[in-house]
């Protein structure tokens, strides 16, 4: 690898807006901001209230046969 090409890593915490912290490595540096994190947003945690439509639409045919 050259050098002096590569940006160099800082390390960067991740704020939620539910209050879950994180330190990760990034070009960013500082303090970044998010809306929602794993620890939050329904997706990872489970709590997706809607059905993917792939499910629906197997439910549906099955009950017209």
């Amino acid at each position: 690898m050259k050098k002096g090409i590569h940006p160099e890593l800082k390390p960067t915490t991740f704020v939620c807006g539910c209050g879950n912290t994180f330190t990760l490595l990034s070009t960013k540096g500082g303090t970044v901001y998010l809306e929602s994190c794993n620890a939050c947003h329904p997706f990872y945690t489970g709590k997706l209230r809607i059905k993917p439509f792939l499910l629906e639409s197997t439910t549906k045919s099955a009950d017209a046969s």
